[in-house]
């Protein structure tokens, strides 16, 4: 069964609260489809009360109702919720099941649909977020149109995080099985991120490239969790169709609980999913980011956190043992539960043996053209980084002369007291 489900919280760390709530739901339900996370004004609270976190989540269960609703309950009380000492008052965690497909019940305990999800903006918005089209049993209107009709006197919600949305990701294994091409590429910040979001491509990587393409690092190896977690809030701003996949950076993952909140702040900046590079040894790691309810994407072949280790960037699968150590690691990391695999800088005919030993999809970047789709860096795509481009990436445009070019007609207006 399919039902809706929505979580507040307005006391202790309400965002990591909603996190291990979601984390909890995702041991015994499937999550379908997640909404952002809103900041809200209390309403029907005492004056004084602190604002809330709330979110919307569809998940898929073989529990009926009642279970779900134990369950659900049982979740609230781990986290720390008591009984209530007055009506509405601060709590730690709350969920409420609003709806299951056309079911109607009315008991004691539950009610479906739920009678006041009609008359709140902070279970509207973001349940129209995922679900805009659905109309719920005996209502003549969609939920995007009962958000349109509200009358509340409820202040606009603020986004705290973006969507991180299962059927995006679901979508890539899908493309796998149709024979159709994943178009991925980089971006760092809201404009770039909206752009290529708005052009179509499915998943988008805030890469620990940026370390090297935009705050001019030699390397990837000086970037931090901060910066990430700073990149990936201002791309998740500008994207609302495609994957938003963060990198993991080096140092933030040496163990399976650091791995795990490494993994959870970037999934409260916004991130669809994570990446870590690695195989083989990271199987631990991953694990224990999957079984939290965060969607994971693996990497192998040439690892750039390990370049430094490695003297260089070096070619991987020319030799027959490199290729079957490739394809041991894509095997563990598809049986470990990632939904995708970027394979990087690996010779064409190891890339093209490793992506058909796997049924999840292979993306390959320097990898040739047999994997299941391609990811560049936005910058070679673009030609907005003159002074070094890989061999095997094709520039699209030139917008380092052109960015010169404006930038020396800009010079000579201002000189000459021309419109600037």
């Amino acid at each position: 069964m399919r039902f809706g489900i929505a979580l507040g919280s307005n006391l202790g760390d309400r965002l990591q609260n909603i996190l291990a709530a979601r984390s909890l739901l995702a041991e015994r339900c499937r999550i379908v489809a997640a909404a952002p996370v809103y900041r809200s004004a209390p309403v029907d609270c005492a004056v004084g009360d602190p604002e809330f976190y709330n979110t919307v989540l569809e998940i898929e269960t073989e529990l009926d109702p009642e279970q779900l609703l134990r369950f659900t309950q049982s979740i609230e009380a781990q986290l720390g919720r008591t009984a209530k000492v007055r009506a509405n008052a601060p709590r730690e965690i709350d969920l409420d099941l609003l709806y299951s497909g056309n079911l109607i019940t009315a008991t004691e305990d539950l009610h479906l649909p739920h009678p006041r999800l009609s008359e709140r903006r902070f279970v509207l918005q973001p349940l129209a977020d995922i679900r805009p089209s659905l109309c719920l049993p005996a209502q003549q209107k969609t939920i995007a149109q009962q958000l349109a009709d509200l009358q509340s006197s409820e202040p606009p919600l603020v986004m705290v995080t973006g969507s991180a949305n299962p059927e995006n990701l679901d979508r890539l294994a899908a493309s796998k099985a149709a024979g159709r091409q994943i178009v991925a590429i980089t971006a760092y910040d809201y404009p770039v991120a909206r752009l290529m979001d708005e052009a179509g491509v499915d998943l988008i990587l805030v890469g620990d490239s940026l370390g090297m393409v935009v705050l001019g690092h030699e390397d990837t190896t000086g970037v931090t969790l901060d910066m990430m977690v700073h990149h990936t809030k201002a791309c998740r701003r500008g994207i609302k169709n495609a994957v938003l996949l963060s990198d993991l950076p080096i140092g933030t993952y040496d163990s399976p609980s650091e791995a795990l909140a490494s993994a959870r702040a970037l999934v409260a900046a916004g991130a669809d999913a994570v990446k870590l590079e690695g195989a083989l040894k990271q199987i631990e790691k991953i694990e224990s980011i999957i079984a939290a309810g965060i969607r994971v994407i693996g990497h192998i072949g040439m690892l750039p956190q390990r370049v430094r280790e490695e003297g260089g960037y070096k070619k991987k699968g020319k030799t027959e043992a490199d290729l079957r150590h490739l394809t041991r690691g894509a095997k563990a990391l598809e049986e470990a539960g990632v939904d995708a695999i970027i394979i990087e800088s690996a010779v064409p005919a190891a890339a093209k043996r490793v992506t058909a030993e796997v049924q999840i999809p292979v993306i390959g970047i320097g990898a040739g053209k047999s994997c299941d789709g391609q990811i560049r860096v936005v910058h070679d795509v673009l030609g907005s980084f003159p002074w070094f481009v890989p061999r095997f990436a094709k520039t699209h445009a030139n917008l380092a002369a052109e960015t010169r070019e404006a930038a020396k007609s800009y010079i000579d207006a201002v000189r000459n007291k021309r419109d600037a």
